[in-house]
């Protein structure tokens, strides 16, 4: 049988999943971790070429599993955005991989972002200005490492340089371009006012190519796979998450919460927000993705297990959260413990918590920060409602495992909450691009089988009551709090 291979370089790791061509079933999958680096205070990087070794280790595992009974038709790219890496001329790494994470350009952000220039950058590319950019990282090299800013031949995301060892060319699709802060969403083109202002050339970046583009090994690789294998670019971690779960219709949200979170929507052609609130990045030519993301998923909840409860098990807390009463007895959280993206856009912003009490216990707090991820969320999907009517929200990403977390989105959002029977909805999506890059499917609506919903979870109305009003008064603190960050 026929298959393809969906390879999502995530933050944390690599998972490659192999679907057959036809009804979408999982075949074989595998995932190889690797750290991630704090060198200075805000400072977040990571290896390339240990993320280079774990894609490679991952094929090879994947395509094994598969071998004798299946056919490979190729292997398509999701990837985390925001990363930059500087190579010399001969390819070789100046710097490590500097991360979305990343918050060393903070103080260059937001300079920019007050700027008519930082106006003008954001409205023609779609990616706001913040430290997590591409194109505020390059500005900060530019002032504090220049010697590396002009050795660099080129600059490129972890993609970009998989495909670059893999087939020694530089290549980025239309969709992680347009999420460095340097692509214009319009032209579908390197931007020419953005890469002036960086005093940067086209030629120091990869060639933009169309998601569907396809590349092939060599007789010779590390990955492995036979020369001539097909290697789809694909597009963006956040991109294909709405596609893979199925949320690329209008009325359809997508949230996902991995270590960080994201809420996005469809549309079909670019948008800027006037208040630069949100991203637009491009799905493919004719689709873009429009949303906000947030530095502050289930890393803050790993932060309370460690802090609150070291010996417990993850499912047993959330458990033990149900049992308290929505709005957790007074007791607010604001998870800022990161700085926040969306939609404070603010690298110094902290959080804490709010209305405690002696009566508060454990419980309660663990509650109160399962609800303050949701509900600064919820003011993100707030501005895209208003966009957009939307009827139903996908959720993927790990906290989709649990369904007391869904049922708190549920709720808190006040819409119909669907699953889709895998939660790896990037590497899902990453497969159904590259069989239509491939000609196996002419359109998505033809791959409904790749997005298969599982469980259904509705909200409950007296809930959500208390939550529409506990969200106003999480915004007006969010809002404080910016006020008073440093």
């Amino acid at each position: 049988m026929p298959y393809i291979i969906g390879c999502d370089i995530g933050t944390t790791n690599v998972k490659c999943v192999a679907f057959d061509s036809v009804k979408g079933n999982i075949l074989a999958s595998h995932s190889e971790s690797y750290e991630m680096y704090h060198p200075h205070p805000d400072w977040s990087e990571q290896n390339p070429d240990e993320i280079y070794d774990a894609a490679c280790k991952t094929i090879k595992t994947v395509v094994k599993a598969c071998a004798g009974r299946h056919k490979l038709l190729g292997i398509s790219f999701s990837a985390a955005m925001h990363g930059v890496l500087a190579l010399d001329k001969d390819g070789k790494q100046l710097t490590q991989l500097i991360i979305w994470a990343d918050n060393r350009s903070s103080d260059i952000a937001l300079k920019l972002r007050t700027s008519r220039v930082g106006k003008k950058i954001y409205y023609n590319n779609g990616t706001p200005v913040h430290a997590m950019a591409p194109v505020c990282k390059l500005l900060w090299l530019k002032k504090h490492e220049p010697q590396i800013y002009k050795k660099a031949n080129r600059f490129v995301g972890i993609k970009e340089y998989i495909i670059y060892r893999l087939t020694g060319k530089f290549v980025i699709d239309y969709s992680v371009a347009s999420a460095t802060g340097m692509f214009n969403i319009r032209e579908l083109q390197w931007d020419a006012y953005t890469l002036k202002k960086l005093g940067l050339t086209a030629e120091k970046l990869s060639t933009a190519v169309s998601p569907y583009h396809i590349e092939e090994t060599p007789a010779k690789n590390d990955a492995g796979l036979p020369g001539g294998t097909a290697l789809i670019m694909g597009a963006s971690d956040g991109c294909l998450a709405n596609l893979g779960s199925g949320a690329v219709q209008t009325g359809s949200m997508a949230v996902t919460i991995g270590t960080s979170a994201a809420v996005r929507i469809c549309f079909d052609k670019p948008y800027s927000d006037p208040q630069m609130q949100t991203f637009c990045y491009v799905l493919d030519e004719h689709t873009f993705i429009i949303g906000g993301p947030s530095n502050n998923g289930a890393v803050i909840f790993e932060w309370l297990m460690n802090t609150f409860f070291p010996k417990e098990e993850f499912d047993t807390v959330f458990e033990e959260a149900s049992k308290i009463d929505a709005g957790a007895n007074g007791l607010l959280f604001y998870p800022y413990l990161l700085g926040e993206r969306a939609p404070l856009w603010s690298s110094t912003v902290r959080g804490g918590f709010t209305g405690l009490d002696i009566q508060h216990t454990r419980s309660h707090f663990a509650k109160a920060v399962m609800e303050g991820i949701l509900l600064n969320l919820f003011g993100i999907g707030k501005i895209l409602m208003e966009m957009q009517k939307v009827n139903v929200i996908y959720a993927n990403g790990g906290f989709a495992r649990s369904p007391i977390w869904v049922q708190m989105l549920s709720d808190i959002f006040g819409k119909e909450v669907k699953l889709n029977e895998t939660v790896e909805t990037g590497a899902v999506g990453a497969a159904m691009m590259g069989l239509k890059a491939l000609g196996i499917f002419e359109h998505y609506a033809d791959m409904k089988a790749f997005t298969t919903v599982g469980q259904e979870f509705d909200p409950n109305g007296k809930v959500h009551v208390t939550y529409e009003a506990l969200s106003d008064k999480f915004k007006k603190g969010a809002r404080l709090m910016l006020a008073h960050a440093v």
